[in-house]
């Protein structure tokens, strides 16, 4: 097999005299009015001391994302025939059902991203409780965080498209975000054990004093997922799940076992296809009123509890030594 190869660096596209006509090619665009993505932040607290190292708190908190940065595909498969009516030509003399009919798919980066957070976290916490060597701290979380993009490139576990689904309409994907948990629990404690600590015998200290028990325990409510249709998904995005009647559930099912590692979470009605006939396919809007939010639905909550024993030793004022047994998820 010959080949043949140019001295010039234009390579194939050297010469003169000709015109050479390139396929649709694909762009990555940043848009030439891009600014720096910049959020406020604001909060408020409140503390009362209950006791001696006891405190109490309330507090407020809350921020306002704006001109996040996004990723929309601005020149999806059918945009041309919903927009514009009609095809438009490509460089090779036939039709497409983009908007621009030089290239196929442009991804743009822009500063359509924007959230907003509100939070109302109460605390409790001790340095030594009652003088009984006690100390904790506790806080629950009642918060919520909605966005209309929670990572530029949608890389969550949950997402099936890229980006905004619909480029032209920033506020359709607002909802809550991948991330955002409703209600929090945290809380820790460290308990000295005083029990046999000042006993007389310095064997009895040894051997029955010097424990301490710790633990840190957390909760929390489902985070938000999308259910999505891909059957129409012809163009790259899937749209979200339209459902055939309405859904009056959208928080956690049974959890009825189906197989190992396995659970019907939600029972859903059959999906209704959205399919555009203008565009020949379902991921060009506009969107059916009815179709699901994004981040409409809930998953699991999630609770976890570590705990250590430990164990001191003392040989003098200077020197001691510790053994330690600690359990990560020990129910």
């Amino acid at each position: 097999m010959r080949r043949s190869i140019s001295r010039d660096n234009a390579g194939p596209l050297a010469g003169s005299g000709t015109t050479i006509r390139l396929p649709g090619a694909s762009l990555r665009h940043v848009r030439e009015d891009i600014v720096n993505a910049y959020a406020h932040f604001w909060s408020a607290a409140f503390e009362r001391e209950l006791g001696q190292g006891t405190v109490a708190s309330v507090e407020y908190s809350g921020s306002a994302g704006r001109k996040l940065y996004s990723l929309e595909n601005i020149n999806r498969s059918g945009t041309g025939l919903v927009y514009l009516g009609s095809p438009a030509t490509t460089p090779t003399g036939g039709t497409t059902t983009r908007l621009n009919g030089q290239y196929t798919n442009i991804n743009t980066r822009g500063n359509n991203g924007f959230s907003n957070y509100n939070a109302l976290i109460v605390g409790l916490a001790s340095n030594n409780f009652r003088n009984k060597g006690l100390q904790f701290t506790a806080r629950y979380t009642l918060s919520a965080a909605k966005d209309n993009l929670s990572s530029t490139f949608s890389d969550s576990n949950a997402n099936a498209s890229l980006g905004l689904l619909d480029p032209f309409d920033p506020d359709f994907d607002y909802g809550y975000s991948d991330f955002d948990a409703r209600h929090r629990f945290v809380s820790s404690f460290n308990y000295e054990v005083p029990f046999f600590n000042n006993a007389g015998s310095g064997l009895v200290r040894n051997l029955f004093g010097g424990f301490s028990l710790t633990g840190i325990f957390n909760a929390r409510s489902g985070n938000p997922f999308t259910v999505f249709d891909c059957t129409t998904a012809s163009s790259g995005a899937c749209p979200r799940y339209v459902p055939s009647t309405t859904v009056t559930s959208f928080g956690a099912g049974s959890l009825d076992s189906v197989g190992a590692n396995s659970f019907n979470y939600i029972n859903l009605p059959a999906a209704n296809p959205f399919f555009n006939p203008i565009a020949g396919n379902g991921v060009v809007g506009p969107f059916p009123a009815e179709m699901s939010k994004r981040n409409a639905f809930r998953g699991p909550g999630f609770w976890n509890a570590d705990l250590g024993l430990y164990k001191r030793v003392k040989f003098s004022e200077k020197y001691s030594m510790q053994f330690r047994l600690e359990a990560f998820n020990v129910f």
